[in-house]
């Protein structure tokens, strides 16, 4: 019964050149930890201090009010709901043509995968991210955002829209 071994291509030469190999990457590797090792660390006291995130983040979803009119700025065009993954936006009208008025505007943010689709697709940037990220809760009833808590979350200037329009400030 004959073992399997080793190819023996170059014999002596070859056994030199894996283990050079082996010591070029373990060098490497404690290059990287050694450099990390003593960078100065970056500590948050997390209740206490906050972190700010990227302007691209994609965070909770709100829906602000127009300051100029004090209405929504949705114009139920239904993009969102219809663009949606995970078929988490539920919207609800009443009226005809320009007359609708938005009734419901649910999001169901434990379904939610924060794709940024409905951001992306809403014409009147009526539906943004924004930079709260304390959403965890015990209870999933929580988690079903109506359109008074989307109008709560709103901040008045958002931080992060739609990535694709790019629209400069």
């Amino acid at each position: 019964m004959s073992t399997p071994t080793m190819p023996q291509s170059g014999g002596h030469r070859f056994w030199v050149a894996r283990v050079i190999a082996g010591i070029v990457g373990l060098v490497v590797g404690l290059r990287s930890t050694l450099r990390t090792m003593f960078e100065p660390k970056v500590t948050v006291s997390y209740p206490l201090q906050k972190v700010n995130v990227s302007p691209r983040w994609h965070g909770l979803l709100a829906l602000p009010i127009d300051p100029e009119t004090d209405n929504d700025k949705c114009i139920i065009c239904f993009q969102c709901e219809r663009v949606c993954p995970d078929r988490c936006i539920h919207i609800e009208a009443t009226g005809k043509a320009k007359d609708r008025l938005l009734t419901r505007f649910d999001i169901e943010m434990d379904k939610c995968c924060y794709c940024g689709l409905c951001v992306e697709v809403c014409p009147t940037e009526a539906i943004v991210f924004v930079p709260h990220y304390e959403a965890s809760t015990y209870n999933r009833a929580n988690l079903l955002y109506d359109l008074d808590d989307l109008h709560r979350a709103a901040p008045k200037e958002p931080i992060a829209t739609g990535v694709v329009k790019g629209r400069s400030r």
